[in-house]
């Protein structure tokens, strides 16, 4: 089994992804205004999301907590894992269509995403062999905490009292 400690979805992972910051909330938003999420949404099943969530398992060494080694996995961990990375297999399928149906005027946007998850200028991600910068897509929407964006949007929306036809299509995405 890959090594888990940034990313519970890709299958090998090419690139270490920092941290989301507020400023790929903003990049995010760019590139979901360039998508007919309404349609889109429709398109993913919610059950298959659900599904490929996988948390790495931690444990506390020395008063800190860290990603437990694989070797150390409980059966119910990797059954868990591999099930995980089943239903990232149909998400990854889900997305690329949705993409490929939908890519049509955002590419900048999306350069600039994964440039600032890899801390590169936005020329080295247009620049990527085709593989990698299919293997960044895959491995950066897959990501652990990539879901959670859209769970806290809906919860900042609700919260300010945003209407739906304010909210538009994002709060169906996130629903």
């Amino acid at each position: 089994m890959p090594d888990m400690t940034k990313d519970a979805g890709a299958a090998a992972p090419a690139f270490v992804l920092r941290d989301l910051k507020a400023a790929d909330v903003w990049q995010l938003v760019r590139v979901l205004r360039r998508f007919n999420l309404k349609e889109a949404v429709k398109l993913i099943n919610q059950d298959t999301l659900k599904a490929s969530q996988f948390k790495t398992p931690t444990k506390m060494v020395d008063g800190e907590i860290v990603p437990m080694p694989v070797e150390e996995w409980t059966n119910a961990q990797r059954k868990a894992y591999r099930a995980a990375q089943s239903a990232n297999d149909e998400l990854i399928w889900q997305i690329l269509d949705i993409l490929i149906n939908n890519i049509g005027g955002c590419e900048d946007e999306i350069n600039k995403l994964l440039a600032m998850g890899i801390e590169k200028d936005i020329d080295y991600v247009r620049n990527m062999d085709a593989s990698d910068y299919l293997n960044l897509i895959v491995q950066y929407v897959t990501r652990e905490g990539f879901s959670d964006f859209f769970t806290q949007a809906r919860n900042l929306l609700e919260k300010t009292g945003a209407s739906r036809s304010s909210i538009g299509t994002v709060a169906t995405l996130i629903k």
